[in-house]
Formats: C-alpha cells, structure tokens, sequence
C-alpha cells in the first residue's frame, strides 16, 4: 500500500473514533504501541483571551480579548508516538449556531491540518493533527475561528 491510502486509511479509522466527542485512546496495550488522545470540543467565547494570532482574521490577536461576534472551537489532541513512527489523529471541529468558519488556529505542538480543500463559510471543519517529526509525546490545542 502507497504512504497516502495509509494515511488516509489510518485517519478514517481516527476519525471515525475521534467523532464520538469523548476521548480516544488509539492503541494496544503493548508498550511501545502508539497512543492518540482527542478531547471533546471546547468553545472560547468573546470577551475571553485569544490564545492565537488569526491568519486573516486581524480581530483575534493572542493576548487580546475575543471581539463579539467571534467564537473559538478547539480540541486537545495527546500523541505519544510509541514505536509507530508517524501518526496523527483526525477530527471534526463545528461552529456553533449560525456562525462558519473563518480560519484555523492552534497551540502547543501539534496543528491542524485541513481535510478537503473547502472550510470558509462552512459550520464544520474536519481537520488532522500529526506529531512533530521528532517528538515521541506532543500535545496541543487545534481551533477553528468561527463568526
């Protein structure tokens, strides 16, 4: 099998986990066995602190309050990579009500990765994050800016 189809295979079978909300630990009990936690969906609301500078969006900046209008979706994803080599977990981020999406944001060491070619304006987003290329254990927080 081509790196892609395995790629694309191992993030829909993430993602099919990482969809239920609660968290996901994607391994056996084996030590060494490569081990994904999603958390559920956090909402950052205005008035809150902007964890992020947004690519084009100049009204969320990190250190700033979140104007009105904006909100901020965002899950924690843990990898610890194991003996597995590469690997990453897939998820979907949704804006809540009648806000879409605008841009994407992240902390910490892990960042999405868009899934598809079309998010603006969308409600929801599906997104995969893979750890760094050497880090055994990386964490970090994946958002989606929505207004």
């Amino acid at each position: 099998m081509h790196t892609l189809p395995k790629r694309i295979a191992t993030l829909a079978v993430t993602a099919a986990i990482a969809g239920t909300g609660a968290t996901a630990i994607v391994a056996g009990a084996t030590e060494g066995d490569a081990q994904i936690g999603v958390g559920p969906q956090v909402t950052l609301q205005a008035g809150e602190t902007a964890p992020f500078d947004a690519a084009g969006v100049r009204a969320i900046r990190r250190g700033e309050p979140i104007p009105d209008g904006y909100v901020l979706v965002g899950r924690k994803v843990t990898i610890d990579r194991g003996t597995a080599g590469s690997v990453g977990a897939a998820f979907k981020l949704t804006c809540p009500g009648s806000t879409t999406a605008r841009t994407l944001g992240l902390t910490g060491e892990n960042g999405p990765s868009l899934i598809g070619s079309r998010y603006v304006g969308h409600r929801d987003v599906r997104v995969a994050v893979w750890s760094p290329p050497r880090a055994p254990r990386s964490t970090g927080m994946s958002y989606v800016v929505c207004r």
